[in-house]
């Protein structure tokens, strides 16, 4: 399973749970949930994804911008994804 579709088989797995709980995304992925969901949103606007039914991806990318903008209320300010150690499976997939 490459990356993408791990971070994306855990958003579908989660979607009814608004997307996970923090715990489970960082002992997944090794990053924080701000990056995952930073990740995923970036995922989830290429056009291979366009495959996935429309309401789930409609119920990701609302996920996606409900956790981020929690995010950046409790931090005081506008999220930005961090680096990941180029040593972690997912740092390709950095910004």
């Amino acid at each position: 399973m490459t990356d993408e579709a791990a971070l994306l088989a855990f958003a579908v797995k989660w979607r009814h749970w608004n997307g996970g709980p923090d715990e489970d995304i960082f002992v997944t992925f090794g990053i924080s949930p701000e990056d995952y969901f930073h990740r995923l949103r970036r995922l989830l606007t290429k056009h291979r994804w366009n495959r996935l039914d429309p309401q789930v991806l409609t119920d990701l990318v609302r996920i996606c911008d409900d956790r981020l903008s929690t995010i950046d209320i409790r931090s005081g300010d506008r999220a930005r994804p961090r680096r990941v150690s180029s040593e972690h499976p997912l740092s390709k997939l950095s910004a």
